[in-house]
C-alpha cells in the first residue's frame, strides 16, 4: 500500500547535509521507503530553509544548497491547503493551547509545526518530524500520523 510523506524543514535539511549528525539516520529510512511511497515537502517548509540559509556563512550555505538541490530531485512540493488545513490549524492551535497552557507568544513559536501537522492531516500524510511537539499535536489530533527518522 502507497504511503504519502509530508518532511517537516528539519527532516530535510539532514538528508541534504552530509556533516549532520542526524544524516545516516534520515537517509537510511529514505533508502528502505517503498517505491511507490511518495515524498513531500510543505512550500512552507521550502521558505523556511531558504531564509535559514542567510544565517549560514558562503561555504555552509553552498554545501546547503547544493543538499537541498539533491534532495528536490526526489520529493514534490506541496503547496499549502488553504481553507482546509486553515481550519485544521486552527483548531490544533487552540486545543494545544489549551491542553499546554501556553501563551500566545509562546504558541507562535511552533506555528511553522502546527502548520505542517495540519497539512499531513488534510492530505493523509505521514509526517516526518524531529520537533517533539509533533507527539503532543498527534494527542491531540488521532488523525495525525507521525514518524520520527532521527536518533534522539
Amino acid at each position: 500500500m502507497m504511503k504519502k510523506y509530508l518532511l517537516e524543514t528539519d527532516i530535510i535539511s539532514y538528508a541534504g547535509d552530509k556533516q549532520s549528525l542526524q544524516h545516516e539516520a534520515v537517509t537510511r529510512h529514505l533508502f528502505n521507503i517503498s517505491p511507490e511511497d511518495e515524498l513531500y515537502i510543505s512550500d512552507l517548509s521550502l521558505y523556511e530553509y531558504r531564509a535559514g540559509l542567510y544565517l549560514l556563512d558562503s561555504d555552509q550555505r553552498k554545501r546547503i544548497i547544493q543538499g537541498l538541490n539533491a534532495i528536490l530531485q526526489y520529493v514534490m512540493v506541496l503547496p499549502l491547503s488553504l481553507e482546509e488545513g486553515g481550519e485544521i490549524f486552527g483548531e490544533l492551535s487552540k486545543e494545544h493551547q489549551r491542553r499546554t497552557g501556553m501563551n500566545d507568544k509562546a504558541l507562535k513559536k511552533h506555528t511553522f509545526d502546527m502548520i505542517l501537522a495540519s497539512e499531513a492531516i488534510c492530505h493523509d500524510m505521514t509526517l516526518v518530524y524531529n520537533d517533539r511537539i509533533h507527539e503532543k499535536l498527534a494527542e491531540i489530533r488521532n488523525d495525525l500520523r507521525i514518524e520520527r527518522w532521527t536518533e534522539n
